[in-house]
């Protein structure tokens, strides 16, 4: 007779299984950006023409009821091209201006000068931890980043990530996009 605290006999007790430890694994997911005078210019210039662009492309969008698919594409290349921004931004604009008008109940602000955007994982490369090589409004350019490595490994932070380009408080940061952030990030 077996009682309710007894292991199991046999076989049964050889599969059991191994107790699993969770580790917290922590990654960085915030990039302070270190520009000098003129990628910090550059860097502005970025976001500016990028939100603009992307207000045209609404704008434009919302004139002629288009609210996505191939045709709202071509409304972002075309613009892209206009604003003179490398073809990395495309894809980008597209789809930020496709979740716009998802949410196009009521009137819709538009995209403000220094709003942030988010990029693909392709548009950065990680050199190494300290720099990062990012798409700007004038093609790739380097620039170093300070990471708190308290809060993660030493690998290239972001690596293989989207990021979003964000500008507070006079500084910008990169910010990783896949991650829940609350009112206090």
């Amino acid at each position: 007779m077996h009682g309710a605290c007894e292991a199991p006999a046999g076989p049964a007790r050889l599969h059991r299984a191994a107790p699993t430890v969770h580790h917290a694994l922590m990654t960085v997911d915030e990039v302070h950006l270190l520009p000098d005078a003129e990628q910090q210019d550059l860097l502005s210039a970025t976001l500016e023409r990028v939100n603009r662009a992307s207000n045209a492309v609404r704008a434009a969008a919302l004139s002629r009821n288009i609210f996505s698919g191939p045709e709202l594409r071509s409304l972002a290349k075309a613009e892209t091209e206009r604003a003179k921004l490398p073809d990395g931004f495309v894809t980008p604009i597209f789809e930020r201006v496709a979740a716009s008008l998802v949410r196009r109940a009521g009137r819709q602000p538009k995209f403000s000068a220094y709003q942030s955007f988010t990029l693909p994982p392709g548009a950065f490369k990680w050199p190494a931890g300290d720099r990062v090589t990012m798409l700007t409004a004038s093609g790739r350019r380097t620039i170093a980043v300070r990471v708190d490595r308290s809060r993660g490994d030493l690998r290239p932070p972001l690596a293989g990530r989207p990021a979003s380009l964000v500008f507070r408080n006079g500084e910008f940061d990169l910010l990783a996009a896949d991650v829940d952030r609350t009112v206090d990030d």
